[in-house]
């Protein structure tokens, strides 16, 4: 008794499972199991694939995600390796110890003759607010 009980319920359950896989309607854009109007009956039996089309996409996916784990990789090293620029001091610097270039022989060179005025070589230039005319 408990046997046919139990064999009659696998029985169901398979039949109902079949009858769920054959009827998926596709109403406008979206699917369903339910019937709508104006939906149709999408074959879903034609679809099942060969285990050599599992196998295919099983070696895809986990050659695009051994690919993913080598990009994000890749790219941590990249970013470990690009530290950005951080301010050593937020107040005045000190002036950078200058050369001063030598300066051309005269008579040779672009601008004979010509000196500009201002302060000394190598000296920072200082802008001063002009005085007003009165």
């Amino acid at each position: 008794m408990i046997g046919g009980a139990l064999l009659a319920g696998l029985l169901l359950a398979a039949a109902g499972s079949a009858a769920a896989q054959a009827a998926v309607y596709r109403c406008g854009n979206e699917y369903s199991r339910m019937p709508c109007s104006q939906g149709k009956v999408v074959d879903t039996q034609g679809s099942a694939r060969s285990e050599a089309q599992r196998a295919e996409a099983l070696r895809v996916a986990a050659s695009e995600k051994q690919l993913a784990e080598d990009m994000a990789r890749d790219r941590r090293r990249a970013e470990a390796a690009n530290r950005p620029a951080s301010a050593g001091s937020l107040g005045p610097t000190r002036p950078a110890a200058t050369t001063i270039a030598k300066a051309p022989a005269a008579g040779k060179g672009k601008g004979k003759g010509k000196k500009k005025s201002g302060g000394a070589a190598g000296a920072d230039f200082v802008a001063q607010v002009p005085v007003a005319k009165t």
